[in-house]
């Protein structure tokens, strides 16, 4: 057997190898999204099939139209979207300074930014709570973005960090001859050339914070203050009951926005 044709059985065994994985990080989430459509006898058939035997939107309907699901959504998306833009602008800031200024500590900062990430976020639960406390913060969004923007921001500022390093200083170097500022250079320069980091920053943040369950269930008390995660689990009925047609529809609207 030739070289060629070692690497060409090993590139066709990788692919399968992809494939498999893909399938199964995807077949779950088909199942999800087939059982939203069905009917709650079809749900608990003996032998499950793939697909309905009709597609029924009773679920969306009543899942949208009652409760406080709609509540939840929108605080979910608030939440998420004000842990994103905080976390961005905080990490673009500090990742620009880590990346071109040099300073005592700035290796040590850099590796602490990592480090913090190892430790899990339960740790902080208690002291976290207690804070929110004393500050008179417990039971609204404030909370949980501030709690959440905690969590991300160190992680965002190291990756966004990564993505400035690649950025040739020359370039800099040239439009400060120009005249242009240094936020002129960041924002004109720097976050265009960096706008694939930019992006997955923002979704990592945004991530992040939609789906915390522990955090939005220890901080917010009320129901127009959760959000998706929580309602979600307290979908489950009295006596054990549970509607598993909701949950799949909530479920699937949550990881579309995903």
């Amino acid at each position: 057997m030739t070289r060629a044709q070692k690497k060409k059985y090993i590139r066709i065994g990788l692919t399968m190898l992809v494939f498999v994985l893909t399938m199964m990080l995807i077949l779950p989430f088909l199942w999800m999204i087939s059982t939203s459509f069905k009917e709650a006898d079809e749900i608990f058939k003996e032998v499950p099939k793939w697909l309905p035997r009709r597609f029924s939107f009773d679920n969306y309907s009543e899942i949208w139209n009652r409760g406080y699901f709609k509540t939840y959504f929108v605080n979910s998306l608030f939440v998420s979207f004000a842990t994103m833009g905080i976390s961005l602008v905080v990490a673009m800031f500090a990742g620009y300074g880590i990346s071109r200024f040099r300073f005592h500590g700035r290796t040590l900062f850099s590796v602490v930014l990592i480090v913090v990430q190892m430790f899990p976020s339960m740790l902080l639960l208690i002291p976290m709570y207690i804070i929110m406390s004393k500050l008179g913060l417990l039971n609204t969004h404030l909370s949980m973005i501030i709690a959440y923007t905690t969590f991300a921001m160190p992680f965002c500022a190291w990756m966004i960090k990564g993505y400035f390093d690649t950025i040739p200083v020359s370039l800099e170097d040239a439009a400060r001859i120009d005249g242009c500022g240094r936020l002129r250079i960041l924002f004109e320069i720097i976050m265009p050339l960096a706008a694939p980091g930019i992006v997955t920053v923002a979704m990592f943040a945004f991530i992040l914070s939609w789906q915390e369950y522990m955090y939005a269930l220890t901080f917010a008390r009320t129901e127009e203050m959760r959000t998706i995660t929580v309602g979600i689990a307290l979908m489950q009925g009295q006596h054990g009951s549970v509607n598993w047609g909701q949950i799949m529809t909530s479920s699937g609207r949550r990881c579309t926005r995903r």
